[in-house]
């Protein structure tokens, strides 16, 4: 499932902005791709950057403290990579025209890309669970932005609005993880196993030709036949295992991550203030900073979300 990767949900969706040409919304006329580039154009991105931390207004996301990574973009058109390559010989040859415009994608409306990279619940209905806990964070900003999108008009709550999003959802086939500081413990594949099935379906069309049960020209294509199924099957077990969610990194947790800044700019702090000291007043400071901040107290104290530094 690669929605689900390294104890992570990464969740995509596609969503359609209706086509409408004028559309009236609190005294404003305009398009509803314009109406949406202007909800996006207003919604507050984290404070993590000095010119956020001034202005001071925080990103609606950070109210979850699920949410490690949001990211909200317009989709008007495909880009246009050229025409496909082709042999200049062969072009040649053929008298292909390479002013003839060739075949291109084209989107029936603009789409509104959804990419959420959050920690999903144990045992909950992932991402459903998510985006009705969305929805009661902010439910505000979530309306300017999707208020212009088909099939918004049926949301009314919380179930609604992910009745409305998750159809739209696509599957992620490349998520990223960056919590891991060391090599996963992955089990690895059998060599012996791999190596076996394709040998046995070789081996035993052989064998019987050898013993005569079999004519050698049937024992051939059997052996053909039986060994291509053997590595099929091996294709099989490794694209199995491929599927597999990575594991989740140790203490990967938003509120885990958060608390890991926290401890890291305090420890810096205090290496700073207690250069040179006496190891008896080092031990003391070392005592006081532990019961001062907790290090295994996830509650607090702790970085705040969408911040810079705590």
């Amino acid at each position: 499932m690669p929605n689900l990767d390294g104890g992570h949900y990464f969740f995509t969706a596609i969503v359609p902005i209706k086509n409408d040409v004028i559309v009236e919304h609190e005294g404003l006329r305009s398009s509803p791709v314009h109406m949406v580039r202007e909800a996006l154009e207003t919604l507050p991105t984290a404070l993590q950057s000095p010119e956020a931390v001034t202005v001071g207004i925080q990103s609606p996301f950070a109210r979850s403290l699920r949410t490690h990574f949001a990211r909200l973009v317009m989709l008007d058109q495909p880009f246009f990579n050229g025409r496909d390559h082709s042999d200049a010989v062969a072009d040649a040859l053929h008298g292909t025209d390479l002013l003839a415009a060739q075949p291109n994608d084209v989107l029936a409306c603009p789409y509104l890309l959804v990419m959420i990279d959050f920690d999903p619940q144990a045992g909950a209905n992932e991402p459903r669970r998510y985006c009705e806990e969305l929805w009661t964070l902010m439910p505000r900003e979530l309306e300017a932005v999707f208020r212009f999108c088909y099939g918004f008009s049926a949301v009314r709550d919380a179930r609604s609005f992910a009745d409305f999003l998750l159809p739209c959802q696509v599957e992620t086939t490349m998520p990223f993880n960056d919590y891991w500081i060391g090599p996963p413990q992955l089990p690895s594949l059998s060599r012996a196993l791999l190596v076996a099935l394709p040998l046995i379906g070789v081996a035993l069309p052989v064998i019987a030709a050898l013993l005569h049960r079999v004519s050698w020209p049937t024992g051939l294509v059997l052996a053909l036949v039986l060994g291509l199924a053997g590595l099929a099957v091996d294709v099989g077990i490794v694209m199995l295992h491929g599927a597999r969610p990575l594991p989740a990194a140790p203490d990967a947790s938003l509120r885990h991550v958060l608390k890991a800044l926290y401890l890291q700019q305090a420890f810096t702090r205090f290496a700073i203030d207690h250069q040179g000291a006496a190891p008896q007043a080092l031990g003391a400071a070392f005592r006081q900073f532990l019961a001062t901040h907790r290090p295994r107290d996830l509650e607090g104290p702790t970085q705040n979300p969408g911040v810079i530094g705590s």
